[in-house]
């Protein structure tokens, strides 16, 4: 990698760490140049604002996301669908709970700076939507043993069930949010099955 590449990525990772702890609103250029050991005007090089540093980060953090939801497919494939839905649903939450990218789709998912809302939800309804096409091809492949309600109504529940475990898993212990998932999974499981 050249080093100015290499300078931008640096920047797009300690931008990361810096607004996902402190906020977009407390974290300076001042804080980021710091970080990457190079002199505030030097981000001008690469990122023409802090607005913009900010929107590339969201992209950049929204396509790997997005990456992780697609790489599940082959990971789940060879399981049950019982069991490819359980392990999905593990994994986006603990993809929250494990890395950088993670803490900050939280933070910003949850709560997005006004002037970046727009631009957190459409990325936020991309997520949604490669979520549901996976759920699709899982579901697809109905077993003579298991016959489901209507996809649709599946999707929905399950990302309201993510949406709800990702609470637990911000907020709790991460015993507690298995103990959650565990009890309430068996809820859902049960509720789609005809």
């Amino acid at each position: 990698m050249k080093k100015g590449e290499e300078t931008k990525q640096n920047i797009l990772e300690h931008g990361l760490r810096l607004f996902s702890s402190k906020g977009y609103e407390e974290t300076s250029l001042k804080d980021i140049a710091t970080k990457v050991n190079i002199k505030t005007p030097s981000i001008y090089a690469y990122f023409s604002s802090k607005d913009e540093l900010f929107e590339k980060i969201v992209e950049f953090v929204i396509d790997d996301y997005v990456k992780f939801i697609d790489d599940q497919a082959s990971t789940i494939g060879p399981l049950s669908t019982k069991d490819q839905l359980y392990k999905l649903l593990g994994e986006l939450n603990e993809y929250y709970y494990m890395n950088d990218r993670g803490v900050f789709l939280k933070r910003y998912g949850v709560f997005p700076p006004e002037r970046f809302k727009e631009l957190i939800t459409q990325k936020n309804s991309m997520v949604e939507n490669e979520i549901r096409k996976l759920l699709y091809r899982i579901l697809d492949v109905e077993s003579d043993d298991h016959q489901f309600i209507d996809k649709e109504n599946i999707a929905t529940a399950f990302i309201c069930l993510l949406d709800g475990m990702l609470f637990y898993l911000m907020n709790y212990s991460f015993e507690e949010y298995e103990r959650r998932l565990t009890s309430t999974w068996k809820v859902f499981w049960k509720g789609i099955l005809k």
